[in-house]
């Protein structure tokens, strides 16, 4: 029995380009259950890509394969990407897209791909996800194909260092990752599975500052708050207004999370938050 495969790209949803790549999918073999996690990735945003990614591969059953492309290098020598996080099997241009399911993965592998037995008769120079990336995924979820055998094992995908907090004990800065439909903001600062900072504030580039920290959408009942969101990603969110209206923020800008003081294990000095 063949596993789902998902397909998570930013082509839009009002182009056909998805479509082809369903297509060259269901060439492969027309029995695959194919499902859409979303093609509205904004265009080239590998950041959103991989936060998507992480929020949503697990909540699929094990053994489901994601083809993921977002890929603004299509046509040039970048490499392709083959991973098994957490049960969770990725096939992805390697720039970036798997950067927070990688880091937040307890059992994980990745390989190389060697493309050159999966290359088609005819390769399109602009849409390596029709002609290459698509039915390698097909093929993984048919059995037919396994991680393991594609290529030379990688110590880690390629992480995007501009999504890495830069701080210490104290505090962190961290990149706005993106502004989802309720214009909640989402930044770059990820839960790990061993541990879970504590907030005490994100501080604005203008001055501004959001200290109050909740648990659920319910809570804020007015003004902004933070929360750890479903993904496990730090959010800034408003009751029914849009925090990035109301703060000005945008994907790509800079804040401050400052981290509150909490015990050292096993006791000793107060310690700040480490963060993904």
């Amino acid at each position: 029995m063949a596993a789902t495969l998902t397909l998570l790209t930013d082509f839009g949803s009002d182009a056909g380009y998805g479509g082809a790549m369903l297509g060259a999918m269901l060439r492969v073999d027309p029995r695959l259950r194919i499902e859409v996690i979303t093609h509205g990735v904004p265009p080239g945003d590998i950041g959103a890509g991989a936060y998507w990614l992480a929020a949503c591969a697990p909540a699929f059953p094990t053994g489901t394969v994601h083809c993921v492309v977002v890929d603004p290098g299509v046509g040039s020598d970048r490499p392709l990407v083959a991973a098994v996080v957490d049960g969770q099997l990725v096939v992805a241009p390697d720039n970036g897209l798997l950067h927070f399911l990688w880091q937040r993965g307890r059992q994980r592998q990745a390989v190389r791909v060697d493309q050159k037995p999966h290359l088609p008769a005819e390769l399109s120079g602009t849409f390596h996800g029709r002609d290459l990336i698509g039915p390698l995924a097909a093929r993984l979820a048919l059995g037919h194909l396994r991680v393991e055998g594609l290529g030379a094992k990688l110590p880690s995908p390629t992480l995007l260092p501009r999504l890495l907090p830069e701080g210490d004990a104290a505090g962190t800065t961290a990149t706005v990752m993106l502004v989802d439909h309720f214009g909640n903001v989402i930044l770059a600062v990820a839960r790990t599975p061993w541990y879970t900072p504590l907030p005490s504030g994100v501080s604005l580039p203008d001055g501004r500052r959001v200290t109050r920290l909740v648990t659920s959408y319910h809570e804020i009942s007015d003004g902004l708050a933070l929360l750890w969101n479903s993904a496990g990603h730090l959010e800034i969110a408003g009751d029914r207004v849009s925090a990035a209206a109301e703060l000005g923020l945008r994907p790509g800008d800079r804040v401050r999370v400052a981290w509150a003081a909490q015990p050292a294990p096993g006791g000793g000095r107060p310690v700040g938050a480490t963060a993904l």
